[in-house]
């Protein structure tokens, strides 16, 4: 991703009270054919990363990436945040852009946003590419990390803890687990992942999926989905805390239709931690479907 993109931004009123500065992205021919894509990031990210991936693709197609709401560089207000918020803020855009139809790209609770989307406006989405989706956990969520998670979303609790791995110590030590490569968690995405927790309201956004855990799960959605259109799924073969023989067939159960691809020495943050295999992956699926 080069250094000269710009950043833009709109503001979207949640309420009469309530608004938020978005930041997003635009990438490629504004005239390019096909249907445009959108890269949605996970939890804790931001669209830059995205880096390794977005210009492989931006040579002929039109492309869209955006700060979810509470993180990156777009505003953090105090509301319940949820799948369903960043869900609507999936739909503020495309009135935004005037888009009739979208592909989304989407990395962990950036995919699990896109299948709640998709789900309640499927007329919308052409396609849906989920890495490392979040959003359905089968028994993974037992034991210890129900422990830890419940300690978190505890409000003193929280907010310590917050305060504790709000800096780049912590922030090196959340990544590490997330790269099968750990060449990659160096000092730029430890820098790009830090910046974000200082502003204002990053503990409150932070700490949401801690507080409010269904409020970021799909297990509410009906089984099938309503969405019928193309989807994949593309995993990281070493990601242990969403494990692909545990968690794909529970995505296939909600996307029937879903092909899956598992990549080798690659972990949660499979996009950038295995970039190449990832963009060739994708290349083939983008081909796929402009081809169908």
């Amino acid at each position: 991703m080069k250094e000269t993109e710009k950043d833009r931004h709109f503001l979207w009123q949640l309420s009469e009270e309530t608004g938020a500065k978005i930041r997003y992205r635009e990438y490629g021919p504004s005239d390019a054919a096909g249907t445009p894509i959108l890269f949605l990031h996970g939890y804790g990210a931001m669209l830059e990363h995205w880096n390794l991936n977005i210009p492989e693709f931006s040579g002929h197609r039109r492309i869209y990436a955006m700060d979810l709401i509470g993180f990156g560089r777009s505003e953090k207000p105090n509301v319940r945040y949820s799948l369903e918020l960043f869900a609507a803020q999936i739909e503020a855009f495309l009135q935004l852009k005037k888009l009739q139809r979208i592909v989304i790209v989407g990395h962990s609770m950036g995919a699990a946003s896109a299948i709640w989307y998709a789900d309640h406006r499927p007329e919308k989405v052409e396609a849906l590419i989920l890495a490392n989706p979040s959003g359905l956990f089968g028994d993974t969520m037992d034991g210890m990390n129900s422990v830890f998670f419940g300690l978190v979303g505890s409000p003193l609790i929280g907010e310590v803890l917050f305060t504790a791995f709000a800096n780049p110590v912590g922030v090196s030590q959340s990544l590490a687990p997330t790269y099968y490569n750990q060449a990659k968690v160096n000092l730029k995405l430890i820098t790009q992942f830090t910046r974000p927790l200082q502003d204002r309201g990053a503990a409150w956004s932070y700490l949401s999926p801690s507080r409010r855990p269904g409020d970021f799960r799909l297990d509410d959605l009906e089984k099938p989905s309503h969405y019928k259109g193309k989807a994949f799924l593309i995993w990281g073969a070493e990601d242990t805390a969403l494990p692909p023989h545990k968690i794909i067939p529970e995505f296939q159960q909600l996307l029937p239709q879903a092909g899956a691809w598992i990549i080798p020495k690659a972990a949660h943050c499979i996009h950038h931690d295995a970039d190449e295999a990832f963009n060739e992956r994708l290349q083939a699926i983008l081909d796929s479907i402009e081809s169908a």
